[in-house]
C-alpha cells in the first residue's frame, strides 16, 4: 500500500474578521478600537487520498470547500493540524509543491447566452 498523496488531519482554519459598527461614528471609533470576532472556516477536518483515487468535493455554500483547497495548495497556513500533499507541508513548501501540481479557481458561469447549454458544454469540454 503506498502512502496517500493528500493526507489531512485534524485540520482547522479560523479567520479573525472586523465588525464595523453602523454609522459615522462606528466608523471612526472602528478606526482606534477593532472589534474582531473568529469565523471557523474548517473545524476538525480529517481525509487521506491515495494516488490515482478520484473524488468529487462537494458541499454547499460555506461549507469550506475552497478554504480546505487553498490549504491544500499553500496559498492559506492551516490554523491547526496536518497537513502532507505529495509528501510536502503546504504552507511550508509551497514553491516546491506549485511545481508538481495545478490548481484553478472560479465562480463565474460558463455558460453563453447565444449558445444551447449542450453546446456551451461540449466546447467547454474540449477546451
Amino acid at each position: 500500500m503506498s502512502a496517500p498523496a493528500i493526507h489531512v488531519e485534524h485540520l482547522s482554519k479560523v479567520f479573525r474578521v472586523r465588525e464595523r459598527a453602523p454609522g459615522l461614528l462606528g466608523a471612526v471609533r472602528g478606526l482606534f478600537v477593532a472589534k474582531t470576532r473568529e469565523v471557523h472556516a474548517l473545524e476538525d477536518v480529517t481525509f487521506s487520498i491515495t494516488p490515482g483515487e478520484r473524488v468529487a468535493f462537494v458541499g454547499a455554500n460555506g461549507a469550506g470547500k475552497s478554504t480546505t483547497i487553498k490549504v491544500l495548495t499553500g496559498i492559506l497556513r492551516p490554523t491547526s493540524g496536518d497537513v502532507r500533499v505529495l509528501g510536502f507541508v503546504p504552507s511550508d513548501e509551497r514553491q516546491e509543491l506549485a511545481r508538481r501540481i495545478g490548481t484553478v479557481f472560479g465562480q463565474r458561469s460558463r455558460l453563453w447566452w447565444h449558445l444551447p447549454p449542450r453546446d456551451t458544454f461540449a466546447l467547454l469540454g474540449t477546451i
